[in-house]
């Protein structure tokens, strides 16, 4: 059984974006998680996800060609309300692994089968306009496949349009956008009480999910107070 956290395909997003785990380093990004586009009100749906999967979804048996190996079982050093930090070993290079640390929690809907969003806050080491290295975190949400990709996911603190982010790939688990989160969002989640993302079934068909945010604040300082 693969016992591989979300850390090991959210590095390969990373890497792609440009960025390193705070232990490695990384290159330049682009700070897109505060936006200033406010999400439209949209309707909600009650029944199941009204979305339509791309296709079937291969399981693979352990040791299967394109299947990741086995890794240590992540670890929770942290459960403060619906928030977990969680840390992971994750492949950085051949035969060379790192252990990475990240800010998790999921929310589903029980009157929607299927409609789940995970929130999953990293740190990272980047370079500033001048070249010079340092330390940020990055959003990454995930929600189901089928959802509608061209509204991305927006989010809501405490009733106020706070951004929206696009979706950037999709795999046979799920669909993932990745952000910055600039200090000002993640001081709003601090200081806030609930968090809705928003991800849509089909144009102007809004599905939000609601994040209790207490237990946040505690879970991001510890992920901070974690040595890099």
């Amino acid at each position: 059984m693969n016992k591989r956290g979300p850390a090991f395909i959210l590095f390969q997003s990373l890497m792609l974006a440009g960025f390193g785990f705070a232990a490695v380093g990384g290159g330049t990004g682009t700070a897109v998680a505060q936006t200033q586009t406010p999400p439209k009100a949209q309707k909600q749906l009650p029944g199941k996800m009204p979305v339509t999967p791309f296709g079937p979804r291969v399981r693979r048996a352990p040791g299967a060609p394109g299947g990741a190996p086995a890794g240590p079982k992540p670890e929770v050093l942290l459960k403060e309300g619906m928030w977990r930090v969680i840390c992971e070993t994750v492949p950085v290079a051949k035969d060379k692994t790192q252990k990475a640390c990240y800010v998790s929690a999921t929310a589903t809907d029980p009157k929607r089968k299927g409609l789940f969003v995970s929130l999953i806050v990293l740190k990272v080491k980047r370079k500033d306009a001048k070249g010079k290295p340092v330390m940020g975190h990055m959003m990454n949400v995930r929600a189901p496949v089928g959802v509608y990709l061209p509204t991305g996911v927006a989010l809501e603190i405490d009733g106020k349009a706070i951004a929206r982010v696009p979706f950037i790939r999709c795999n046979p688990m799920f669909c993932e956008s990745l952000a910055e989160a600039r200090p000002e969002t993640l001081a709003k989640l601090k200081k806030g009480k609930k968090a809705r993302f928003i991800v849509y079934g089909a144009p102007g068909q809004g599905l939000p999910l609601e994040f209790d945010l207490k237990g946040f604040t505690a879970a991001l300082k510890k992920l901070d107070g974690l040595k890099n």
